[in-house]
């Protein structure tokens, strides 16, 4: 049986935390450390600091989501070609809640409350199972940013995040993940 806590020696449910060295995916730790190098001292990276050509290769697996006046919502401004792919059809200006209907479920929801409140980096590694049937294991890291402008500095105005995918056997899925805080 394939189990993520098993492999991690961490806690499920609500965020725990992780040190990014213990994910072992080379993408999701270059991701963490580009957005490290730019952000402020203890603080957020600035959306201005921001360049995707930085990510290169990265790209088909980022989404880059707005933090909208509207409290909680978030509006996805781009999604790159892997994430597009896996949902059949753009999602380009769709509400991560209209978008991602598992966010709501028990196992993540909370991240999304977490990194607007607290602006740490956020990890989660677990099934994922889309409307064809096909599952799969999905890595995904979020990364808050602020706004140059009237917002707060400390306040997080956009999400950077990358989401990656493996194939999954449903003969032998556990349906956990781990949710976690990544601490450098």
């Amino acid at each position: 049986m394939f189990r993520l806590a098993d492999r991690y020696g961490a806690t499920e449910g609500r965020s725990t935390l992780l040190r990014v060295g213990q994910v072992a995916n080379p993408a999701v730790q270059g991701l963490h450390d580009y957005w490290l190098s730019h952000a402020a001292p203890g603080g957020l990276m600035p959306r201005e600091a921001f360049d995707p050509i930085d990510l290169g290769a990265l790209l088909s697996n980022v989404l880059f989501i707005e933090v909208t006046p509207k409290p909680g919502d978030l509006k996805i401004r781009v999604a790159g070609q892997e994430i597009e792919e896996r949902y059949g059809r753009s999602l380009r200006g769709l509400s991560i809640f209209e978008t991602f209907p598992m966010v709501r479920r028990k196992d993540t929801s909370h991240q999304w409350s977490e990194i607007l409140s607290d602006g740490l980096p956020k990890y989660r590694r677990g099934p994922m199972v889309f409307p064809n049937g096909r599952v799969f294991e999905s890595e995904r890291i979020m990364l808050p940013l602020s706004a140059q402008g009237p917002r707060p500095p400390s306040e997080v105005a956009f999400i950077l995040a990358a989401i990656f995918y493996r194939p999954l056997d449903m003969e032998t899925l556990e349906m956990t993940a781990i949710c976690a805080t990544l601490i450098p």
